[in-house]
């Protein structure tokens, strides 16, 4: 009699075990954060995309509570919400990862795939009519991804900013800094693999030429801050899901990218060095 009732009180002990997990599930908070310095518009002009993405993986996570997205596109406020508010996870820029990654604790959950590559590359452009390689360049170097400076600069130069012959300058007009490329009112400037892919079919094309290329670079990455959890293998299986869900294919042109994909496994090696001894870890 006696065993019966103790094996009575495992099971009833493992339901409410399950119980309380499966309500703690749906109570779960997974707000997050989208930071891309440098990305034209506002905060304003990118929250009902935030808002749409918020609806979504509230629904397919099934949660009581409502999911809250952020956008910042500046790298002071970004700093001050992390900071001040952290949320559970985010979509950030390469460049803010290496310089923050460290900081804020973030691990890598998946990929964002602009274009549908799984790599991102970085091209220096500069007037057709200079000559020389980019070592010659002086004075500014312009584009949307450089106001990371620190972290531009390894990424593409392999060589920490302060020991480059030129300035590199953040911009949230990056077609209008490759127009003063063109007309030589401006030394040079970078475009990621989406922006270069949409100026080869401009005229402007034609006017300008590569003359610095960085290796295969990972996207921008979805990272989770902290130790990941349930939650960061739920989200991970959420977003990778997007694809092929009929749901999100609107969704998934407002946010600029054809899915999402595996955490990339080169991303922790662009961590910046913070001892100084090479630009990174």
């Amino acid at each position: 009699m006696k065993t019966v009732k103790v094996v009575w009180v495992i099971f009833l002990v493992a339901i409410a075990a399950l119980f309380w997990r499966g309500s703690a599930l749906s109570a779960e908070v997974l707000d997050f954060v989208v930071i891309q310095p440098g990305q034209p518009g506002s905060a304003e002009d990118a929250q009902p995309v935030m808002d749409a993405l918020a609806a979504y993986i509230h629904q397919k996570a099934g949660l009581d509570r409502p999911v809250k997205g952020r956008y910042y596109n500046e790298l002071d406020p970004a700093l001050d919400f992390l900071h001040n508010s952290p949320p559970a996870w985010g979509i950030v820029s390469l460049g803010f990862y290496s310089e923050a990654a460290d900081t804020f604790q973030m691990t890598a959950v998946a990929a964002t795939r602009p274009g549908g590559h799984a790599k991102d590359i970085w091209r220096l452009v500069v007037s057709k009519e200079k000559s020389g390689g980019w070592k010659t360049l002086k004075g500014k170097v312009l584009g949307n991804m450089l106001f990371e400076r620190d972290a531009a600069a390894c990424l593409l130069f392999d060589m920490p900013a302060d020991r480059l012959p030129f300035t590199l300058e953040g911009t949230f007009q990056p077609l209008r800094s490759l127009r003063k490329v063109a007309k030589g009112s401006a030394d040079a400037a970078v475009l990621d693999r989406t922006q270069y892919e949409a100026v080869k079919a401009l005229p402007l094309a034609e006017d300008i030429t590569v003359v610095h290329t960085s290796r295969e670079l990972p996207a921008s990455p979805v990272v989770w801050f902290g130790d990941p959890d349930v939650r960061a293998r739920d989200l991970a299986a959420i977003l990778l899901g997007m694809k092929e869900d009929g749901d999100a294919q609107t969704l998934l042109k407002l946010l600029q990218t054809d899915g999402f994909g595996p955490a990339d496994p080169d991303l922790p090696q662009y961590r910046l060095d913070r001892k100084g001894a090479a630009c990174f870890q």
